[in-house]
C-alpha cells in the first residue's frame, strides 16, 4: 500500500514528538550518578520604603571650574524667580562661597545661572513652586545672574552682581 504525503508527514510528526517526550523524560530522571546536582535558592526580595519629600538640590561651581560640581556650604542668599524677574538682595557681595537658595514663585520652569570671571554655575530646573540651591565660590569681579531657560533672560530675568 502506498502512503500519501499526508500520512508520511503525520508519521514524521509523531516520531519527532515521541523523541522529544523521551528526551524530556530522561532529563527529568537525571543521571545514574549518586551525586545530586546542587540546588540554588533565590535571594529574598525587599521593597524600599516610599519617599515623600525630595531634598533640595545643591549644585556647586568652584571658582576654578566652569561647571557644576558637588555640594558645599556657603553664605545663604535667598533668590525668588518669577515671570519674568529675579529678586536677589544684596547685589554687592564680598569674595567667598555663597549658596543661592532658589525658589520658583512663578508659573513656568526656571533655573539660575551665575556666570562671570570665567566661571559658570547652573542650578537644576525647577517647576512652579519648587525650590533648590546653587552653591558657588565667587572671586572679585562682576557676575551675570540669570535664568537659563531659553528667552527668559531676554524677558528680564537677568541681573548683575558685583563681588569685591
Amino acid at each position: 500500500m502506498r502512503h500519501t504525503p499526508f500520512r508520511t508527514t503525520r508519521v514524521r510528526t509523531v516520531g519527532i514528538v515521541t523523541a522529544s517526550v523521551m528526551a524530556l523524560g530522561l532529563a527529568a530522571c537525571g543521571s545514574d550518578s549518586t551525586t545530586a546536582a546542587p540546588t540554588t535558592t533565590a535571594a529574598p526580595t525587599t521593597t524600599a520604603a516610599p519617599t515623600t519629600t525630595a531634598a533640595p538640590t545643591t549644585t556647586t561651581a568652584a571658582s576654578s571650574s566652569t561647571g557644576a560640581t558637588g555640594a558645599a556650604a556657603g553664605t545663604p542668599l535667598d533668590v525668588k524667580e518669577s515671570e519674568f524677574k529675579i529678586d536677589l538682595a544684596p547685589t554687592t557681595l564680598k569674595a567667598g562661597t555663597y549658596t543661592f537658595n532658589v525658589t520658583n514663585g512663578g508659573n513656568f520652569k526656571h533655573n539660575l545661572v551665575v556666570e562671570g570671571n570665567g566661571d559658570k554655575g547652573t542650578s537644576d530646573t525647577f517647576n512652579a513652586g519648587q525650590a533648590g540651591a546653587l552653591t558657588v565660590t565667587l572671586k572679585a569681579g562682576t557676575y551675570n545672574v540669570y535664568c537659563g531657560i531659553p528667552t527668559h533672560k531676554g524677558k528680564g530675568m537677568d541681573l548683575t552682581i558685583t563681588v569685591t
